[in-house]
């Protein structure tokens, strides 16, 4: 996040000049003014940089380390990126299970009612994610979906405990589903790694022991997309 005068004095280009080139961007949303008056990404560019998610140099990698883990867990297995006000898919390895619910690359998925849009809130400040919670649609999905301030809160702080993140039935009636993190090399995170089931299949009990494997294919991911690691070079 920048300012305009930050911008003027870093790059050392008159104030007048920066307003008009952020005017120009803003209007074109590949940039956009914060409440807090500093420049963030806008929805082009986000557009952009999920594009190129897609088409990162090193995708074979990326999508060999989904087959294994899809194949271990006998589930299709996700990888998705905060995107606004949601939670957006950018690739996934689908099992071959003939029911399962019908969720592709750039659906998008709602912060406060999935694993991995709640892992994602709950790197945030809590007063900031409450914020987000009383603007989102609260409309009860299924039959677990989180209604109240107080059970968002506490789900926070279990998640932020435990390190990952689980959908009881809350998305979708008969759907489970559990999302780890991955970080890039500064220990942010930066995309959420998923799996679902259908509740006939799987107990959460058991999606839970699946947690240790999800979180070891997450920490190869993240060496991946952000530290260009070969996994042929050992």
């Amino acid at each position: 996040m920048a300012t305009a005068a930050r911008l003027s004095e870093g790059l050392d280009i008159p104030l007048p000049t920066v307003y008009r080139h952020l005017e120009s961007l803003t209007d074109e949303k590949f940039i956009a003014l914060s409440p807090a008056g500093t420049y963030v990404p806008g929805v082009q560019l986000r557009a952009l940089m999920l594009a190129s998610l897609r088409q990162e140099p090193q995708i074979t990698l990326q999508r060999v380390v989904l087959k294994q883990l899809s194949a271990e867990l006998a589930e299709t297995v996700s990888l998705s990126v905060p995107n606004g006000e949601s939670i957006v898919y950018f690739d996934r390895f689908e099992s071959h299970w003939p029911l399962q619910h019908n969720v592709k690359v750039g659906d998008r998925l709602p912060l406060t009612g999935s694993a991995s849009g709640k892992l994602y809130l709950s790197t945030f400040k809590r007063q900031s994610a409450i914020e987000i919670f009383r603007r989102t649609d609260r409309t009860k999905r299924a039959i677990n979906t989180i209604l109240t301030e107080d059970d968002f809160v506490a789900e926070l702080d279990r998640i932020e405990a435990r390190g990952y993140s689980v959908d009881n039935e809350e998305w979708f009636d008969g759907m489970i589903g559990a999302a780890v993190p991955i970080y890039d090399r500064n220990g942010v995170l930066c995309s959420c790694l998923s799996t679902h089931s259908l509740t006939s299949r799987m107990k959460m009990k058991d999606l839970e022991t699946k947690i240790p494997v999800m979180q070891a294919s997450a920490k190869l991911l993240g060496l991946i997309l952000f530290d260009g690691t070969n996994l042929s070079n050992g």
